[in-house]
């Protein structure tokens, strides 16, 4: 059963004070213990070093909590790359799959992001940072999903904007569900590739 308190923070160099590290520093605090009452002074303890060191970087909390959704953004584009020499129903299963998987970055980006999200409910200040990474994530499913109408490995009569809309929402939902233990990755895995492989479409074997 997946918990934020049990994870811990592999081999980071906790004595560098480059910005990277503050950045990194500030992803694990908010994945491991949350982001609401969050304090400049805890993720200047997480990384080791003087409080002032934040201010230095970022300037303000606001500036912090920015950047750092930007690195969650960031980290999700590089592990959910997929090989180009896939089709465009190959791709979009395995974009989407690889927003649930059993490794600690996967799930402490997964679970700063959902702590992003539900902040910007009343943090308007993070919108839009959260609004651009998310339409990013739907564009990209959608043109995947236009891009497997176009080699026939998609039905062609699926909606891609509406695919973007529906898959992204999904994975939030069952990533929120997993993160919280309620199901494991490998459910929330099977779950989502059944509904994936429905909403593409039969389409002949040879096309795939």
């Amino acid at each position: 059963m997946a918990k934020k308190t049990t994870r811990k923070n592999p081999s980071r160099a906790r004595q560098s004070t480059g910005r990277e590290a503050l950045l990194a520093a500030a992803c694990h605090y908010i994945a491991t213990k949350g982001l609401r009452g969050l304090r400049v002074e805890e993720v200047a303890a997480e990384a080791g070093v003087a409080t002032s060191l934040i201010y230095h970087h970022f300037g303000d909390r606001a500036t912090l909590l920015r950047s750092a959704l930007e690195r969650v953004g960031d980290s999700a584009d590089i592990y959910t790359k997929v090989d180009p020499e896939l089709n465009g129903r190959e791709a979009l299963l395995a974009i989407c799959l690889a927003e649930i998987q059993e490794r600690t970055v996967v799930w402490e980006n997964s679970a700063a992001w959902n702590e992003f999200r539900d902040a910007a409910v009343f943090d308007e200040s993070l919108r839009p940072a959260l609004f651009r990474f998310t339409q990013e994530w739907i564009d990209r499913v959608s043109e995947l999903a236009s891009a497997g109408r176009d080699d026939g490995s998609i039905a062609a009569d699926v909606d891609p904007d509406s695919i973007g809309q529906n898959l992204t929402a999904l994975i939030e939902g069952l990533s929120t569900r997993w993160l919280s233990g309620f199901i494991t990755a490998k459910t929330a895995r099977e779950e989502l590739r059944t509904t994936i492989e429905a909403c593409l479409g039969q389409v002949p074997v040879g096309a795939r």
